[in-house]
């Protein structure tokens, strides 16, 4: 098979495969390059995670025809050669021959009947509708902050999950709940270590130029599914659903009686400096109010609390009331949103309690756009 590529060309189809490129020695180290349905494709996987991308170039060769080079070494000689036609050509030897201006290289070729391919994926997936990556990634993006890294004893919450249109996340200490109202039907699930992915593409800027479409893939005969993120110039990236389900995570936005108007600069320049006392690593700051003015503290590690009176922040109906979350939180939910002032509920449940955050994008109409709701259980 030869191909006759504009470099400009390939390294925009690279750009889509190299995010799910492996780092063993086998074939999820390789681009795959095939002639597909009258179409030169180039793919990739790496365990859980696959991509594809569809670029115009002059092929010849027969249906099926395909070959496989290493990823790291086609990148780095993609990279160093000069702009204008790039030609890889490959012989039944399993040997690639790359040509550019003044260039001539060869690369190995592991065997390309051995690569999963997931064209039955593709032909039985069941799509979802089309949504903006832009409302996509924000939803995933923040979900993200809350997904649990304890994969050895509870493997089902190291994931997200949204069912019907609703995205959650929790780390048993945070709970993460996105209404994503441009597409109610939407259900996947997706492992917290793919995630990173994801957002790789859904934030790349010819994905950002119109909406994606979402297929969840079942392969026949087989419980196995996968989530697949499709640009209308056929490129996409997939990732195998996880066997285990999220527990059933119960939020609602509760009216508030009480609450935190966090000024966001002023709290994070108090932590600061009740950092410089607090033992190394510290992460939690209590809040309170004293003679009715919102004070934080931290244990110093000479003996003690230190306070720090936040002057240009608020509390509401806080009372003796007295507790502490981790400030990384707040932080997170600040620098997500862009925002000057965080506004939490307080809410009391017997001897503990929790915070709330809300937040709503401001869509085009009342049914578009995601609401954002982030529950954060504090330590008494």
């Amino acid at each position: 098979m030869n191909i006759e590529v504009a470099k400009q060309d390939l390294e925009a189809a690279l750009k889509v495969v190299s995010t799910t490129v492996g780092s063993g020695a086998d074939l999820s180290s390789h681009y795959l390059f095939r002639i597909h349905e009258d179409a030169m494709e180039v793919l990739s996987f790496d365990m859980r995670v696959f991509s594809r991308s569809q670029f115009t170039a002059n092929v010849k060769g027969e249906e099926g025809d395909a070959f496989t080079v290493e990823a790291w070494r086609l990148d780095k000689w993609v990279a160093s050669v000069g702009d204008g036609v790039l030609t890889l050509d490959s012989d039944e030897k399993g040997e690639v021959i790359a040509k550019g201006p003044r260039s001539r290289i060869k690369l190995r070729s592991l065997d390309p009947s051995r690569f999963p391919y997931w064209d039955g994926l593709l032909t039985n997936a069941t799509a979802m509708g089309d949504i903006s990556p832009a409302v996509l990634h924000r939803a995933i993006s923040l979900s993200k902050t809350f997904v649990s890294t304890d994969d050895t004893n509870r493997p089902e919450l190291c994931q997200i999950e949204a069912i019907e249109g609703t995205m959650q996340a929790t780390n048993r200490r945070a709970v993460s709940s996105v209404a994503i109202r441009d597409l109610p039907g939407l259900s996947l699930r997706i492992p917290g270590k793919d995630l990173t992915t994801v957002l790789k593409f859904l934030s790349d800027k010819t994905t950002q130029e119109s909406d994606v479409a979402v297929l969840e893939g079942r392969r026949e005969g087989s419980a196995g599914a996968a989530v697949i993120f499709r640009r209308p110039d056929g490129s996409y990236i997939g990732v195998s659903r996880p066997t285990s389900p999220m527990p059933k995570l119960p939020i609602e936005a509760v009216a508030r009686t009480m609450g935190l108007s966090l000024n966001v600069d002023e709290f994070m320049g108090g932590v600061d400096v009740l950092l410089a006392s607090a033992k190394k690593g510290h992460e939690t700051v209590t809040f309170s109010s004293k003679d009715g003015v919102l004070t934080i503290s931290m244990p110093s590690d000479a003996g003690g609390d230190d306070e720090y009176p936040l002057i240009t922040s608020a509390e509401t109906g806080l009372g003796d009331i007295t507790f502490g979350i981790d400030y990384a939180y707040i932080k997170s939910l600040a620098e997500h949103f862009d925002l000057d002032t965080v506004e939490l509920g307080v809410h009391q449940r017997g001897r503990g309690g929790y915070v709330s955050f809300l937040y709503e994008d401001e869509g085009s109409t009342e049914d578009s756009g995601n609401q954002y709701h982030t529950v954060i259980v504090w330590r008494s």
